[in-house]
């Protein structure tokens, strides 16, 4: 689906003009060679950010913020609509004000995908009827900066904002739209803090050095630095909107340690003695199983000889036998509600 996604995005590309293309994990694993390199692109992800510099292209990673470039600027803008409801809203508003007049707006995406919703508002906030084109279960839609107006933006939950979000009675966090379960606290994350004292006395003495792999907000890593607080933390995602919220979280603990924006720990070179890690399995709209592969492996990449790694997943997930051969010892040592955690010892 991506595939058709991005092919349809391709052939709307202009060679001409300053255009911008907002780009989030929907674009993940598609070829950037067939974009002209006139072409700025805008992500919110660490390793679209670095396909687009192999590439040759002009691109920003950030929370997709727009006040990097000067408003009314951009001839056109071009967008795959993202998953989440806010960000699709806070993208669409921000078009409207960096476009220049008689500038366009191109929202691509299929029906399931809420795009017929998503035209009809980006039409009443734009005070224009969109140019609507279908292509298999997709529609590309084009609509036109025609003048500025009062009309009230959309609702994208304040989407810039950090806010206090998240309450378990024990730590409250910051949090943001654009992290995955950004206004909730994740049940398999919770089900491994119930864990996480035994498993840090596991070991010898408390590690020293521990990686957060894929941390969103930081839950994982606030309630470990609440058992060992001497432990030296370094948390990582590839979401920009979680890498701000993490750091805002560390500062406001006083956890020791770093929040680095990375693709599955792939830049980073230090070894841990444990790593702690409830990976994704979605990619945007679609399911991606060999996601957790890739944070099995980094896992273990990223541990000392002697480290151990504690996973949480659904009990679908094979991970036990995935890691078989990988690690010197698997083992399953807890399940509930369907989740299961997954002890890995190097």
């Amino acid at each position: 689906m991506n595939q058709q996604a991005f092919q349809l995005l391709i052939s709307r590309l202009a060679n001409e003009g300053h255009q911008l293309l907002v780009a989030d994990e929907n674009l993940r694993d598609i070829s950037l060679s067939s974009i002209p390199t006139s072409t700025t692109l805008l992500t919110n992800r660490f390793d679209l950010y670095q396909q687009a510099q192999d590439a040759g292209l002009i691109c920003h990673f950030n929370d997709f913020r727009f006040d990097l470039f000067q408003e009314h600027s951009f001839d056109r803008i071009y967008y795959r609509v993202s998953k989440e409801k806010p960000v699709v809203h806070h993208i669409i508003n921000q078009a409207k004000k960096y476009l220049k007049h008689k500038g366009q707006l191109i929202l691509i995406g299929a029906k399931n995908e809420g795009i017929k919703t998503y035209i009809k508002n980006a039409e009443q906030y734009f005070s224009c009827a969109a140019g609507i084109k279908k292509s298999g279960s997709f529609y590309c839609a084009t609509l036109t900066m025609e003048k500025e107006d009062s009309v009230k933006p959309l609702d994208d939950k304040n989407y810039a904002e950090l806010r206090m979000e998240i309450s378990d009675g024990k730590l409250e966090l910051y949090s943001k739209p654009g992290i995955f379960g950004w206004n909730k606290i994740d049940k398999g994350s919770q089900f491994l803090c119930e864990h996480l004292a035994s498993f840090i006395g596991g070991f010898p003495e408390k590690p020293p050095t521990l990686l957060d792999l894929g941390c969103g907000y930081g839950y994982l890593s606030a309630y470990t630095h609440q058992i060992t607080p001497d432990t030296r933390i370094t948390a990582t995602d590839n979401n920009a909107a979680a890498i701000t919220a993490c750091e805002k979280n560390f500062a406001l603990l006083g956890i020791s340690g770093n929040v680095v924006a990375d693709d599955c720990a792939g830049g980073i070179n230090e070894t841990f003695t444990a790593v702690i890690c409830n990976p994704p399995f979605h990619q945007g709209f679609a399911t991606d199983g060999n996601l957790t592969d890739r944070f099995m492996n980094a896992s273990f990449q990223r541990l000392t000889a002697e480290g151990k790694a504690l996973f949480v997943v659904n009990e679908f997930v094979p991970l036990e036998k995935k890691a078989t051969g990988v690690f010197r010892k698997t083992s399953v040592i807890a399940k509930e509600n369907g989740f299961k955690l997954v002890l890995l010892e190097k």
